[in-house]
């Protein structure tokens, strides 16, 4: 559920100093977990080192255990431009997107049309397109017709998405699915109301009829 559970971008380097067996954490997380994470300290300064710069040096053990430095690509959002109670609000200077970075770990993009969603008293919602998923067992045909609850009974998560499901209105469409190289391929589309606390919606109102437009040319 995308705002529940997120992963890393491909290919971009988000550095695991909590993790004694790797340099790099490059899996999908999620958000509770994070939350509840007892060194979620150290992996909110990795995501908002790689979040803020714009290119950086990192720098990294080899396998015989010496340490050499390699450049990094951030995703260049340097403006901070919040402070609030729960996070930090970030700008991205070329573009009319924001990130909130949550004091307890997690992070949420925003673009020009959410923020103004937000600044509004509207709830937004996690995209609704269509996406896949590859099942630990065959789930049998009956997969078709389960409804999300059911299909978390079945990967055995049901708890660690109770709140979405009591509070965020999911919307869950089986799409299609069948046997892959991995194994059972899902198709399917979910979406739920993004939890964003009120103190975002609250800068985003106070800051937006004064924020200027960015344009697409001047990037």
């Amino acid at each position: 559920m995308e705002g529940w559970a997120e992963s890393v971008q491909p290919y971009h380097l988000i550095l695991a100093p909590w993790d004694d067996e790797a340099n790099f954490f490059e899996w999908p997380f999620h958000l509770e977990c994070v939350r509840g994470f007892d060194r979620r300290e150290e992996f909110r300064k990795s995501i908002t080192d790689w979040i803020t710069t714009v290119e950086d040096t990192i720098t990294v053990l080899d396998e015989d255990g010496q340490s050499h430095e390699i450049r990094r690509t951030g995703l260049g959002f340097t403006n901070l431009v919040a402070q609030l109670p729960t996070g930090d609000v970030y700008e991205n200077p070329r573009f009319n997107e924001w990130v909130f970075i949550e004091h307890a770990g997690p992070y949420h993009f925003f673009d020009l049309k959410a923020a103004e969603a937000l600044s509004q008293g509207e709830k937004v919602r996690g995209s609704n397109g269509e996406g896949t998923a590859v099942l630990p067992e065959d789930p049998g045909a009956e997969v078709s017709k389960w409804s999300l609850l059911q299909l978390l009974d079945f990967l055995k998560v049901r708890d660690l998405y109770q709140q979405p499901l009591d509070e965020l209105e999911p919307e869950y469409r089986y799409w299609g699915g069948g046997h892959g190289m991995a194994g059972f391929v899902l198709n399917y589309s979910l979406s739920i109301i993004r939890p964003i606390t009120g103190a975002v919606a609250e800068f985003f109102g106070q800051y937006l009829p004064s924020y200027v437009r960015k344009r697409p040319e001047d990037a």
